[in-house]
């Protein structure tokens, strides 16, 4: 009987550390792919932390869209995506990019844009980056493919 107990125990111990085994291997393999998500993210100024460039913001994962602009009325832009349309609150702190520097002047009705930012409780994005893809957008926009139009 106590040679009966000895195996139990045995296979229980053995149990035991295989699953304490199975579960720190995936604990490591989550926390290393994180963090070369972050890194590969930091590196283009995406991340949640200063990228090699310096740059700041949160992850487009996390928060941004791209889409083409369908209107802008003040600091308020809204953007057809393939899924939505969206509003994209934009501040003095926004930088407006293009192939240089841009402002909301340049930001047209038409345009595909990539906005980064966080997305506050209404799903509103409030803007850290705003990154105009096409210089030239069509003179007579329809609704992004796939997307609905403004409402």
């Amino acid at each position: 009987m106590k040679k009966v107990w000895i195996i139990i125990g045995a296979v229980v111990v053995a149990a035991a550390l295989g699953a304490g085994s199975f579960a720190g291997g995936m604990a490591y393999q989550r926390n290393q792919a994180n963090r070369i998500r972050e890194n590969f993210l930091s590196s283009r100024g995406l991340g949640n932390n200063p990228g090699a460039n310096g740059a700041q913001g949160r992850s487009f994962f996390g928060g941004g869209a791209t889409g083409q602009v369908k209107s802008i009325q003040g600091n308020v832009l809204t953007l057809s995506t393939s899924q939505n349309v969206i509003t994209v609150n934009l501040s003095a702190n926004t930088r407006i990019l293009k192939t240089t520097e841009a402002t909301t002047q340049d930001l047209q009705t038409g345009a595909q844009v990539m906005v980064t930012g966080q997305r506050d409780n209404n799903g509103n994005i409030n803007a850290t980056q705003v990154l105009i893809l096409n210089i030239n957008p069509p003179s007579n926009p329809g609704p992004a493919q796939g997307g609905t139009a403004t409402p």
